[in-house]
């Protein structure tokens, strides 16, 4: 399964840090929805992405939950979680936040959300 959708607005920036960007992700999906890869092509002429969209995503049942370990452990993370509101519905409702791992890396978390990824 092959999706595309733009995104861009106060919700990314918010958990990015970046502002001014049109970016358009496409969605590659096994028919499981098992395993996904998000490609991303930025519009606005960027000749490198920003490093918060290299890296990983693991989906959670509970962000919010996971989110308050991570505080209660001086866990560092990069923004508090967000919940996009989006027209294409299978990413509208979409909660998610980044942290960093002990090496640096950005490791995304999400929601589970029914149809993310899948027709």
């Amino acid at each position: 399964t092959v999706f595309e959708h733009p995104i861009s607005g106060e919700q990314f920036e918010k958990v990015t840090g970046l502002n001014d960007f049109d970016v358009v992700f496409a969605v590659l999906s096994d028919k499981s929805s098992k395993v996904n890869i998000e490609l991303v092509e930025f519009k606005n002429g960027l000749m490198e992405s920003p490093s918060i969209f290299n890296h990983i995503a693991f989906e959670v049942d509970d962000v919010d939950e996971l989110h308050q370990k991570f505080v209660n452990n001086c866990i560092e993370t990069v923004s508090e979680p967000v919940t996009l509101t989006h027209p294409h519905p299978k990413i509208n409702g979409k909660r998610f936040f980044y942290f960093y791992d002990p090496d640096g890396n950005i490791i995304e978390v999400y929601n589970k959300k029914e149809g993310l990824y899948s027709e």
